[in-house]
């Protein structure tokens, strides 16, 4: 299961049709509010089958952001029932968010929108 956490719907849908049409999931959810995943989470924190594989996580979001996302993650993530991979999905190219992301040890990795082949390929090797 993978998890889209972007509050653009468009970028929401090419994601999910980048994604299944890779091969890597069918099953592809998409949120647009963080609160809303980090819920989920906590909800199903014992339940490894209804937890995701992956989250694909926007930083620049209203309400909450992806910052916010993170640092509420970083304090419950060793308790989930098993490891997901995150990985920040951006548009943003600023080497200081590139860097601020580095200090989550839990983020695999940091890809800039939009979604292409070549980025599917580098979430597949993970």
């Amino acid at each position: 299961m993978i998890f889209i956490v972007d509050d653009d719907p468009i970028h929401q849908q090419i994601a999910n049709i980048m994604i299944k049409r890779q091969g890597i999931g069918e099953n592809v959810r998409a949120f647009s509010d963080a609160q809303d995943v980090l819920d989920y989470l906590r909800q199903y924190s014992f339940e490894p089958e209804q937890l995701p594989d992956l989250i694909l996580l926007d930083l620049n979001m209203p309400v909450m952001d992806g910052w916010d996302f993170l640092n509420d993650y970083a304090s419950f993530y060793k308790d989930l029932a098993k490891q997901i991979g995150i990985f920040v999905l951006t548009s943003s190219i600023d080497d200081k968010d590139r860097k601020k992301v580095d200090n989550y040890s839990f983020v695999k990795g940091y890809l800039t929108k939009p979604l292409s082949s070549e980025i599917i390929t580098k979430l597949q090797a993970s």
